[in-house]
């Protein structure tokens, strides 16, 4: 095939011609390759980005905001109060505050639940600490 009339893109094209162009016709017609993909690619994210901010100023007017008051009430006059002291939580208070998200949580009713016993496990070595390593664990796992 005679290549003297084809351009070096149309050569660069054909896997059958391609090995007869040199290593800086090679290079260029990458180079070439490479900024039309790049110069496509941005142009779409920008048609993308351009698309987006039309929208939202589409529907950022279409949304009605709420019509402010006339005349604004006046302000209650300020309250002093004092911050009660924080107390450290004691075991049966904590116990409750437990109870009741457990209650929250099932949707159950407060009144119907028991807590028959809640201990404290020491060392380092609890439930809790053994099933945290052995969630990390088996998320390495490939």
């Amino acid at each position: 095939m005679d290549t003297s009339n084809m351009s070096l893109m149309e050569i660069f094209s054909n896997p059958e011609l391609m090995h007869s162009l040199t290593f800086g016709q090679k290079m260029q017609a990458s180079l070439i390759t490479m900024i039309m993909g790049l110069g496509i690619t941005f142009t779409v994210l920008i048609l993308i980005w351009i698309f987006i901010a039309i929208m939202g100023r589409i529907l950022g007017a279409t949304t009605k905001k709420p019509a402010a008051a006339a005349a604004p009430a006046a302000a209650p006059a300020p309250v002093e109060t004092k911050a009660a002291p924080v107390e450290e939580a004691s075991d049966d208070s904590l116990v409750a505050v437990i109870a009741a998200a457990i209650a929250a949580y099932q949707g159950a009713n407060a009144n119907n639940l028991v807590v028959k016993k809640i201990t404290r496990l020491s060392g380092e070595n609890t439930p809790w600490g053994i099933s945290g390593l052995e969630d990390r664990l088996e998320t390495r796992k490939y």
